[in-house]
């Protein structure tokens, strides 16, 4: 898959398929649209494209903090990929495009940059100036220019609709299974392993620790059974979110013991991928309990992950 953040980078001669959305997450819901696009583009020798914007248009449009991410850009990428998308046009959200009307921004995005012959959307997309443009009027607009709209039904899961709001409150509530379901997968963080107090290595129990980007959605504290992919490996592991009660520190990490790997992976980018919440956060008295504590979330990691 091609990944391009700016218009002069596309081959304008190309005609393509485009699927619209903001993707976060990318859960069920995203890939019963990513699949259709797929489909139609094959069907009709088109390149699939996937237009999205590479910063929430939230933070932009309000001026205010956006959403934390589901999925990080890499992350992203790598699901897409995975899918058969053969282009991600990342575009940052700004304020030249904030303004533009929904007749324009088909005109000037669709049209004239992607030569878009199909056009891929969720029920309840929005687009252009204060979200004016909805399905309706883009299939309006799409007889103008000659291209296709197909709209994408809601997913739903125990009268539920899938969508990132609920799966972002069940992340964040440390319903970790239950967010899986809605995903399609496990929930994953992929970032770098970066230097922690080594306080792990010295109790027998050396973690990796994970970088928290600012923007990222972080689970409950909690520890959770973990499995950890390392370039084309899986492991299994227990994977402690939280402020390290016991040690008295303030910010929140994220460190994974990975159950049976020695090897040095500092500076590596890794995935975790959460399957489901061990325990709360405890603060333990002493080290030897929290020692025997750890032991016992690695054994009950390795039982789950198991199964």
């Amino acid at each position: 898959m091609k990944t391009i953040k700016q218009y002069n980078q596309l081959d304008e001669s190309v005609q393509r398929g485009v699927a619209l959305g903001n993707f976060d997450g990318i859960h069920i819901g995203h890939q019963k649209l990513i699949t259709t696009l797929i489909e139609k583009c094959r069907a009709d020798g088109l390149e699939s494209c996937v237009y999205t914007f590479g910063n929430h248009p939230l933070a932009v449009i309000t001026g205010r903090e956006a959403p934390p991410q589901i999925t990080n850009i890499n992350m992203k990428k790598k699901i897409l990929d995975s899918f058969g998308v053969e282009l991600l046009y990342l575009e940052e959200f700004n304020k030249n495009l904030m303004i533009l009307t929904p007749e324009d921004f088909v005109k000037n995005i669709l049209v004239d940059r992607l030569n878009c012959k199909i056009v891929v959307v969720g029920f309840d997309y929005n687009f252009g100036y204060k979200a004016q443009g909805n399905v309706e009027l883009l299939k309006k607009i799409g007889q103008k220019h000659g291209f296709e709209v197909y709209e994408v039904h809601p997913v739903t899961i125990d009268n539920k609709k899938v969508g990132s709001s609920i799966i972002r409150e069940y992340i964040k509530n440390g319903d970790i299974e239950d967010a899986n379901v809605f995903l399609g997968r496990p929930y994953s963080i992929y970032s770098k392993v970066v230097h922690g107090k080594g306080r792990g290595h010295k109790l027998g129990y050396p973690t990796a620790n994970i970088l928290i980007e600012s923007s990222h959605l972080v689970p409950k504290e909690g520890v959770y059974a973990t499995f950890i992919k390392i370039n084309n490996s899986i492991y299994k592991g227990a994977t402690c979110v939280g402020t390290n009660p016991t040690f008295g520190t303030n910010s929140i990490s994220i460190e994974t013991f990975i159950i049976n790997f020695k090897e040095d992976i500092y500076d590596q980018y890794i995935e975790l991928q959460f399957i489901k919440r061990l325990r709360d956060q405890i603060k333990f008295d002493n080290v030897d309990d929290l020692i025997r504590q750890m032991n016992q979330d690695a054994n009950n990691a390795n039982i789950y992950l198991q199964l």
